[in-house]
């Protein structure tokens, strides 16, 4: 069967000029090659960081044999670098730009060796972030729709469930984020874990504690070491209820 004569004539430009050949094969290669690549560097890519961070704290989880605390929430408490309080040991299971809802399903595949003796609880930055509503109301509405069930959660994992409410925001640094939404939204959370039993609020986040980017503070271990004092008395208070009831 003959060539086509597009062929043909290819065939000939290409014996009598090498070069030609390599200047249509190597772009082609380059390409192909490319895609390849592109093909296995996405097959092969990082998991989301949410599925880095739940292998990174079910290995903290599976070291716990004793009672221990569980530090659950958004960004303020993954960078809470403190691992002991009240002289227990504290497992942090903070998410990065979790909102309420969002960490309510990363809960969900914690696998707990048993309860904590406490959860620390700090949520409700990133429903503030503006991006997620379009008015104050809405942001507030749809917090508090996620945020009782994400504490209801907790309640049936530990027995004291202390609630810090929501920093405030400096909106001059931090763009994007809603001071009003996130004031609401802390009170939201203080008001739920107060109308509940056995929750337990305590906000250490007072004005004027230096920030770095408007959301986040500077030292952690000295902001949520103000949370200690009444935790430390809450699990003094239950320890003595149970030992009295033996």
């Amino acid at each position: 069967m003959r060539s086509p004569p597009v062929l043909d004539r290819l065939g000939k430009i290409v014996l009598r000029h090498p070069l030609t050949l390599a200047l249509i094969v190597l772009p082609l290669a380059l390409l192909l090659g490319s895609l390849a690549g592109y093909g296995f560097g996405r097959a092969g890519s990082a998991p989301p960081y949410r599925a880095t961070r739940l292998q990174a704290v079910t290995a903290d989880l599976g070291r716990i044999e004793g009672d221990y605390l569980l530090a659950a929430g958004d960004s303020h408490i993954e960078r809470w670098p403190t691992r002991r309080l009240c002289g227990l040991p504290l497992v942090n299971a903070g998410l990065s730009g979790a909102t309420a809802g969002a960490y309510a399903d990363f809960l969900a595949g914690l696998p707990l060796p048993h309860p904590p003796r406490a959860v620390i609880l700090t949520i409700g930055t990133n429903d503030a972030n503006a991006k997620r509503f379009s008015n104050e109301d809405e942001a507030a509405m749809r917090f508090e729709a996620s945020f009782a069930p994400l504490l209801g959660a907790l309640q049936r994992t530990s027995r004291i469930v202390l609630v810090t409410g929501v920093p405030p925001i400096d909106t001059a640094r931090a763009e994007g984020f809603s001071a009003e939404a996130a004031e609401r939204i802390g009170s939201l959370a203080e008001n739920t874990c107060k109308a509940t039993s056995g929750c337990l609020v305590a906000n250490p986040f007072t004005p004027g504690l230096p920030m770095v980017d408007g959301v986040h503070y500077r030292d952690y271990a000295a902001v949520y070491r103000r949370i200690g004092p009444a935790l430390c008395a809450a699990l003094e208070g239950e320890h003595a209820v149970t030992a009295s009831s033996r």
